[in-house]
């Protein structure tokens, strides 16, 4: 069983692992520059090609799209 808790959310929305046959995982970061401005920086962090039992926290949002979990994490 593969665990999502969404940022701001208590409970974990639960999604079935024989649905998916990978995750992948993107992180979203913002850096303080000069002036108030915030640059923003994409980094893909990995991805899980067998997912059996996974608790993910402060998932910004997750998508489903042929048979691959992809989600993205903010910070």
């Amino acid at each position: 069983m593969i665990r999502i808790r969404k940022r701001y959310r208590d409970d974990p929305e639960e999604i079935d692992e024989g649905e998916i046959d990978r995750v992948e995982m993107t992180l979203v970061t913002y850096k303080k520059v000069c002036c108030g401005h915030k640059k923003k920086a994409i980094m893909d962090i990995g991805r899980i090609s067998e997912p059996k039992d996974l608790h993910l926290l402060n998932v910004k949002e997750y998508s489903i799209e042929d048979r691959v979990l992809s989600i993205f994490i903010e910070i």
